[in-house]
């Protein structure tokens, strides 16, 4: 395990700024008994990552959490805890001294300011697209079926007798309306969503299959608070994922 110039250990680096052995020990002290002790160890780094990438990404956005704005979320802590006696049993029960809870709250308000940045726009019309597809097993089925589709056969009909998309194969293949970041599988939204009402694409390989997929129409409609939570959250995660496909991370355990 390699150190840093205070002769820390550290274990890891992200991006070039290292975590340390001690804020590790911290952040497993504060996971509790949870199972297998690896494993607490193991999500504790991974969180540890996360929190540094999601710092590292509202610094270039210059999204900061002023100290009094810290200073008010602290004190409703406080005040929840009921006083200043109960809340330093609490931290002192969940392994945290002041200081270390306080940063770990200012990664709280951060990430909030992230999510609220990243899903602003949800909250009036959103560009929808209304769409059905087809799944198949494989790529030459999958060429098989659009060739059908090109030389005029319906698809419903063929989405009724060959999708292997059991929810919706009855209703001909139909996805209703749905948002960029709804479907689970990215590279199938970007594929409808650059199509225009009518155009058919395919195949489109993901997880599940092959999709044969066509746009039927597209407009901007609110969203059900379901559907707004969802998305929230899925773009959310869309976007530290690729946090942590861009960054340079080194492991050291």
């Amino acid at each position: 395990m390699p150190t840093n110039e205070a002769g820390a250990p550290i274990v890891a680096r992200v991006n070039d700024q290292e975590i340390t052995l001690a804020q590790l020990n911290g952040m497993v002290t504060q996971f509790g008994q949870q199972g297998d002790a690896a494993y607490v160890r193991s999500m504790a780094l991974q969180t540890l990552i996360e929190q540094t990438l999601i710092r590292q990404a509202a610094a270039a956005q210059s999204v900061t959490i002023s100290d009094a704005e810290l200073d008010a979320a602290l004190q409703s802590n406080v005040d929840q805890a009921g006083g200043t006696t109960a809340w330093q049993t609490w931290l002192t029960s969940n392994g945290y001294s002041e200081e270390v809870f306080r940063e770990s709250l200012r990664d709280t308000l951060i990430t909030l300011r992230m999510r609220d940045l990243l899903t602003a726009d949800l909250n009036g019309d959103v560009p929808q697209v209304h769409a059905r597809h087809i799944l198949l097993a494989t790529e030459q089925e999958a060429m098989d079926v659009l060739q059908r589709l090109q030389n005029g056969d319906d698809f419903g009909a063929l989405a009724a007798v060959y999708s292997r998309d059991v929810t919706t194969r009855i209703n001909g293949g139909d996805l209703g309306w749905f948002a960029f970041d709804e479907l689970l599988e990215p590279a199938l939204s970007e594929q409808v969503f650059a199509l225009q009402a009518g155009e058919i694409v395919g195949p489109v390989q993901t997880g599940l299959g092959f999709h044969i997929i066509q746009s039927l129409e597209r407009a901007d409609r609110p969203l059900t608070e379901d559907k707004r939570a969802f998305i929230a959250q899925a773009r959310f995660e869309n976007w530290l994922n690729r946090l942590h496909s861009d960054a340079a991370i080194e492991q050291y355990i």
